[in-house]
C-alpha cells in the first residue's frame, strides 16, 4: 500500500508535524492514555502488544485493511529530522485526516490550527502536484581518512530545496547516516546551497556549497562542479572540491552510493582537493603545523634566478622569479609559462623542493628540483643541487643543476 507513489500527497514539514501531533493527542484522549507510550506500541510495529491500543489498530478499523505501523513511524522520523516535504502515499494519504474527523487535507488546513501563511504554503504544494519533480545526483569528493567519498543528493521543488545523505561505514562495518536539508538560491551563474542538519529535534548549521550552473537550467547538465565548506565527522573545519553526477532515480543513486568503486576520471580531479583546519587554537604561530618552524627558510627563497640544468653534458638555462610572500614560480622569459608550481621545505627545513611544469619551447617540460636549504639560504651567488623530470621527447631525465642569482 505504501508503495503507491503515484498517489502520494505532499505535506510541508509544518503541516505534517501539526497533523501527527493532533493524531497522537486524539489517540491518547480516545484511549485515556496517561502514561508515556513507547514508539513501537504507539505506531504498532516490532514487538508491540496487539492487545493494547495502537495507531495501527485504530487505522485498520477505519480502512478495513492492513496498515504498516513502521511506515507511520518512519514518516514521523522524517519530519523530526527536518525533511522539508513529507510524502504520504496510497490510502494513507487520507487516513490521518479521517481519523481526526476531516475529509482530506483541504478540510484539515482550513482549521484554526494553522496561520494564513502556513495554509498558503501547503495549498501551493498541493496545486503544484506533479510539477514537483525530484532530481537525483551522487556527489563525489575527497573526504575523511584521505579517501574518496560519495553522497546522495536529491533536489526538490524546482531547485529550491535539497536533501543530502552521507553514509559512513566504520571498522565494524556499522553504518552511520548523516542527513542534511537546505535551501538553494540561484544567483548569476551559480547555485548557492545552505544546509542544516538535525540531532534529535535540534537543528544545527550544516555545510555550504556553491556550484557553477551557467546560463541554462541546471537540470540539463549531466555534471556540476563546485566547492563545499563545513565540518567533517571528526569535527574539523573543512573545504574542498565536489562533483555532482546526475542519475535517473533514487534507486540509482542509492546503488551508486553503496558501490565502493570510483570513476578514475573523478578520482584524478578530486584526490587531495581538500583543506582541513584542525580543531585547536594555537597561541604560538610556530605551532600552527609541523612545517611552521621552517617558514623562515621559505621566505629566503624569493628572488630572480638562472636555473642551469646539465643533461648529458648539455646545458639548458631557464630564468625564473620566485615571488616574495606568494612563492609563485614565474618565468622571466615571456615565451615560456610556468604551471603547477610549488615551493616546499622538506625534511625539517633541510631540503628545498621546487616543482613545476613548463609550457613553451624548452627542453624540459616537467621538473622537480632538490637543493640543500642551508646552501641556498647562505650563498647569494650560486647553489648546486639535483633534479629529475621529463624532457620534450617524453623521456625521463635527471642530473645536476646550478642556481645563480640575478642581481
Amino acid at each position: 500500500m505504501e508503495n503507491q507513489n503515484l498517489e502520494a500527497l505532499n505535506l510541508t514539514n509544518t503541516v505534517f508535524n501539526v497533523l501527527i501531533e493532533s493524531v497522537v493527542n486524539h489517540f491518547k484522549l480516545k484511549h485515556n492514555i496517561l502514561i508515556k507510550y513507547k514508539d513501537s506500541q504507539l505506531y504498532g510495529f516490532g514487538n508491540y502488544n496487539t492487545e493494547q491500543p495502537s495507531l495501527k489498530g485504530d487505522f485498520e478499523l477505519i480502512i478495513k485493511s492492513y496498515v504498516n505501523g513502521k511506515y507511520l513511524y518512519n514518516k514521523q522520523r522524517e519530519a523530526a529530522s527536518g525533511k522539508p516535504i513529507i510524502k504520504i502515499s496510497g490510502d494513507y494519504k487520507n487516513l490521518f485526516f479521517k481519523y481526526l474527523g476531516f475529509q482530506n487535507i483541504t478540510d484539515f488546513i482550513k482549521s484554526d490550527l494553522f496561520t494564513s501563511k502556513q495554509r498558503i504554503k501547503q495549498l501551493e504544494l498541493i496545486t503544484k502536484g506533479d510539477k514537483i519533480n525530484e532530481h537525483h545526483y551522487v556527489c563525489y569528493y575527497y573526504g575523511e581518512d584521505s579517501k574518496m567519498n560519495k553522497g546522495q543528493v536529491i533536489i526538490h521543488n524546482n531547485w529550491k530545496t535539497i536533501e543530502m545523505i552521507y553514509v559512513y561505514v566504520n571498522e565494524k562495518e556499522e553504518k552511520n547516516t548523516y542527513t542534511f536539508y537546505g535551501n538553494i538560491t540561484q544567483s548569476e551563474d551559480f547555485a548557492h546551497i545552505n544546509t542544516k542538519y538535525y540531532v534529535g529535534n535540534k537543528k544545527s548549521e550544516g555545510a555550504k556549497f556553491i556550484f557553477f550552473i551557467g546560463k541554462s537550467s541546471p537540470n540539463e547538465r549531466q555534471y556540476l562542479i563546485g566547492t563545499y565548506c563545513g565540518f567533517d565527522k571528526y569535527d574539523r573545519a573543512i573545504s574542498g572540491k565536489m562533483i555532482l553526477k546526475k542519475y535517473n532515480s533514487k534507486a540509482e543513486i542509492e546503488d551508486e552510493a553503496n558501490d565502493k568503486s570510483f570513476d578514475p576520471i573523478l578520482c584524478q580531479e578530486l584526490n587531495k582537493n581538500r583543506t582541513v583546519v584542525e580543531s585547536n587554537i594555537r597561541k604560538n604561530p610556530l605551532l600552527f603545523s609541523k612545517k611552521s618552524p621552517f617558514a623562515q627558510v621559505l621566505t629566503r627563497t624569493s628572488g630572480d634566478y638562472v636555473f642551469k640544468f646539465e643533461i648529458e653534458q648539455t646545458r639548458h638555462e631557464l630564468k625564473l622569479k620566485i615571488e616574495k610572500y606568494h612563492f609563485n614560480i614565474i618565468s622571466i622569459n615571456d615565451s615560456i609559462i610556468i604551471e603547477d608550481d610549488r615551493v616546499t621545505v622538506l625534511n625539517k627545513g633541510q631540503i628545498i623542493n621546487f616543482d613545476f611544469s613548463v609550457s613553451g619551447m624548452f627542453h624540459l617540460q616537467k621538473i622537480s628540483i632538490y637543493i640543500n636549504a642551508i646552501y641556498f639560504v647562505e650563498n647569494d651567488n650560486k647553489v648546486t643541487g639535483i633534479f629529475n623530470g621529463v624532457d620534450i621527447n617524453n623521456k625521463i631525465v635527471s642530473g645536476n643543476l646550478s642556481i645563480v642569482a640575478i642581481n
